[in-house]
């Protein structure tokens, strides 16, 4: 839900200045919204520095803000437009994906696609299950410990263009001829703790 012109009434740093929490009133609700600006990525349980998004921050503190990273406790007393969901408040309008839960391990649905998309790092497919927006990843980008960035796998790449065109009859570069197309996806788990939706082979495909 937006909600427009909050007055950002405080920023706070946290982790050694790498985290920003932008607290903006809603005196007609009566509340406080936070939105963080986190420099670091989660991973395995711990936050870790990313170069990416670091960047990624800096260009949103100039686009919404008009100011650095450094800086952004000088726009307090400004109003802005904030965006708020279940778990969190944004800036922008937020695409919201959510999670199977483990428990419905086995269940198989009928589901129509929503959308393809390719980044550059992964093949995303969603769909919506119980009216809630989920996706299914085919990644073909690794993760470098030692300078904490995702890169591309050219072999992983090909593989996974291969078994999406196996899997759908279609070449990645002509995905939107079967956005819209009814798919079957199954409930799985992962190392008995990561639930996924597993995609069947399409009959039209």
């Amino acid at each position: 839900m937006l909600r427009e012109n909050l007055e950002l009434v405080e920023v706070v740093y946290e982790n050694d200045k790498k985290k920003a929490v932008l607290r903006f009133l809603d005196m007609e609700a009566g509340e406080i919204l936070e939105v963080n600006f986190n420099k670091q990525d989660y991973k395995d349980g711990n936050f870790i520095d990313s170069e990416e998004k670091a960047e990624k921050v800096d260009k949103w503190c100039e686009e919404y803000f008009e100011t650095d990273f450094d800086n952004l406790s000088t726009r307090v007393g400004d109003k802005f437009d904030v965006w708020t969901y279940e778990k969190f408040n944004s800036m922008w309008e937020a695409e919201v994906i959510a999670k199977f839960d483990k428990e419905d391990q086995g269940k198989i649905f009928e589901t129509t696609i929503e959308s393809i998309t390719d980044d550059g790092q992964k093949i995303s497919i969603k769909y919506k299950y119980k009216d809630e927006l989920h996706e299914t990843k085919m990644q073909y980008s690794d993760y470098v410990e030692s300078i904490k960035k995702w890169f591309k796998n050219p072999q992983k790449q090909r593989k996974q263009y291969k078994k999406f065109e196996e899997k759908f009859g279609v070449p990645i570069e002509k995905a939107e001829e079967i956005v819209g197309k009814k798919i079957m996806v199954e409930i799985k788990v992962a190392f008995k703790k990561y639930a996924y939706g597993d995609i069947k082979t399409p009959e039209w495909a």
